[in-house]
């Protein structure tokens, strides 16, 4: 019981399925060496005694006939002589002739020839018996020598016959190869369909479950994990798709937690922002006082800066979702350059802190795109530049048309971005060298959420190697027939 059992398990294996199929492709094939080498042997055996037989046939029917011409020489010179002594040698030849008689009787398979060696020997039997009579005076009646030339036709007949033996044989091997090829055709006609039917089978067999494995691993790929991954097959592909199954869940269960933390920080960030846009309301106002012009600015900044964040912690929750839906929900027609100036009039305090100057070159552009995202993009371009550069440095923004691509260059003079950190600060949490006097450090997904805003509207964001001047060089381009119809999938 306990054999049967393990001869069950490893029959479900997969490693034991793949040599089970080998096994049922390779039996038929087996079969059909078999059969051929069987019959190859047959006729090579056929052939080989048909040679013998051939070859004996014509050695003793020579034989014979020399012993007829023989015996009829004897009896001729003692008819003629009538001294006994010379039948001496007859009675010898008599005895091998019978010999030679049974041997080529024995060897041949010519039943005419056997016929003809039964009338040779019928025939001498009468004349030896005629002979011996006359001998011992039993008998006056004179032996005729004519019988002894018919003896010896007969004998010449067998001879001829004989070489016909070979004709006989090679139509006996012919027969047998005709039956040996039409044996191995029919076989291998049976055998042709039967492995193509077992390789088609055995194909969908091993296929279906890496069918389900692919299609789980493109769900979970996909995000979609609420399907129980199930995979059908020998014990070891079940244990595949159980692991797949816990890696769904594994994964199912990270997303949920990210989403939960997601929430729970949108959430607690938006008590204090609450608080700080309404002081920023009440200083607005004038509640607390009158209010001079630059601090009326600086209160203007705080307030819409507030309302940036806002927005921003909204969005939060659908940052690097899989649904690219969620990155590109409201197209509509933006000036580009009027969006940058809001952006550097929000920086307004921190370019005048560190006295930072800018060159601002814009041409004026009408941009089909989501105005919040591209707002981000450059809010996060413009305060990466403001955090590096250095007082008194330099802050370039330059927006024109490039083969018919909206190009945005921004550029400032800080300490540039590391060679070992060019590949990477792109990827969301990278933080490379922090800046300067004790500014705090950022999370790392400003530059992550520009590439994920950016490639929604189809656009690219590289670094910019500039030899020739310090600093970092950020270049994001848009494709500009963008500009003319709204995106298909942003509908």
């Amino acid at each position: 019981m306990s054999n049967k059992r393990s001869w069950s398990r490893h029959l479900n294996s997969f490693y034991s399925l793949i040599l089970l199929g080998f096994i049922f492709i390779a039996a038929p094939l087996f079969a059909a060496v078999v059969t051929g080498a069987y019959y190859v042997d047959k006729l090579t055996g056929q052939s080989q005694e048909a040679v013998y037989r051939s070859v004996k046939t014509t050695q003793f029917s020579r034989l014979l006939l020399q012993q007829t011409a023989a015996m009829e020489r004897n009896v001729r010179q003692y008819m003629v002589l009538g001294n006994t002594s010379l039948l001496d040698s007859y009675f010898d030849r008599h005895e091998l002739y019978q010999e030679t008689v049974s041997r080529l009787s024995d060897v041949t398979r010519n039943q005419k020839l056997k016929e003809q060696l039964g009338a040779l020997t019928s025939l001498e039997g009468n004349l030896y018996t005629r002979l011996m009579a006359t001998v011992e005076g039993k008998e006056d009646i004179a032996i005729n020598p004519q019988d002894y030339i018919t003896l010896t036709e007969v004998a010449k007949s067998i001879l001829v016959d004989s070489n016909k033996t070979i004709d006989i044989e090679l139509d006996i091997m012919q027969k047998l190869s005709s039956e040996a090829q039409e044996a191995i055709f029919w076989e291998l006609m049976a055998l042709i369909p039967f492995t193509i039917i077992f390789i088609v089978v055995f194909t969908v067999v091993l296929a279906k479950p890496f069918k389900q494995m692919d299609k789980a691993i493109r769900k979970i790929g996909e995000g979609e994990f609420e399907s129980e991954v199930v995979v059908n097959g020998p014990k070891d592909i079940q244990y595949l798709g159980e692991r797949l199954d816990w890696l769904r869940l594994r994964l199912k269960y990270l997303e949920d937690k990210k989403i939960k933390f997601l929430q729970f920080v949108s959430h607690e960030l938006k008590t204090p922002l609450t608080a700080i846009r309404e002081s920023a309301d009440l200083l607005s106002e004038g509640v607390t006082g009158p209010l001079t012009a630059p601090q009326k600015e600086v209160t203007g900044i705080l307030k819409s800066n507030s309302i940036s964040l806002q927005k921003m912690i909204e969005k939060i929750l659908t940052f690097n979702m899989p649904d690219e839906a969620n990155l590109t929900s409201s197209y509509t027609k933006i000036r580009v350059k009027k969006v940058i100036e809001n952006v550097l009039a929000d920086h307004k305090a921190a370019l005048m802190t560190k006295n930072i100057k800018t060159n601002f070159r814009c041409e004026d552009w009408d941009y089909m795109a989501d105005e919040e995202q591209f707002r981000v993009v450059v809010d996060n371009l413009v305060s990466n530049a403001v955090k590096y550069s250095p007082e008194n440095g330099l802050l370039s923004i330059s927006l024109q048309n490039i083969e018919n691509n909206l190009v945005l260059d921004v550029q400032d003079e800080g300490p540039g971005i590391n060679s070992d950190d060019r590949d990477k600060i792109f990827e969301a949490f990278y933080q490379g060298v922090p800046p300067e006097k004790g500014v705090i450090q950022g999370s790392g997904l400003g530059l992550s959420i520009v590439r994920e805003f950016v490639e929604a509207h189809n656009g690219n964001v590289v670094l910019v190697s500039d030899p020739d001047r310090s600093g970092a060089h950020m270049r994001i381009e848009f494709p500009m027939e963008n500009s003319e119809k709204e995106l298909a999938w942003a509908v």
